[in-house]
């Protein structure tokens, strides 16, 4: 995964990770969204909205110094969100 991707699910919080991929790319109904979110339909709305908005500020900023390409993050949500990223865009992926 690149570092901007990184940097925005980073800036996310857990709910606004589930709301963002549950609609971006699970691309879910905001009904499912709702249940996943236990929010109203209005509350779902708002909740994936700004999540992308987020998600796109913090990843379209660039790196701080000791944060790019060569010093990766580290943990283990970094960890996990890597793999997930390297299953899902493989090189072999139509969706690429």
């Amino acid at each position: 995964m690149d570092d901007a991707a990184y940097r925005g699910l980073a800036a996310l919080t857990l709910d606004a990770r589930a709301a963002l991929v549950a609609s971006a790319i699970e691309r879910f109904d905001v009904i499912d969204i709702e249940t996943i979110l236990d929010a109203s339909p209005a509350a779902a709305r708002r909740a994936v909205a700004e999540a992308l908005d987020r998600y796109v500020r913090y990843a379209a900023t660039p790196p701080a110094d000791g944060d790019g390409p060569d010093d990766p993050p580290s943990g283990d949500l970094a960890s996990r969100v890597r793999d997930v990223a390297a299953r899902a865009f493989s090189p072999g992926d139509p969706a690429r």
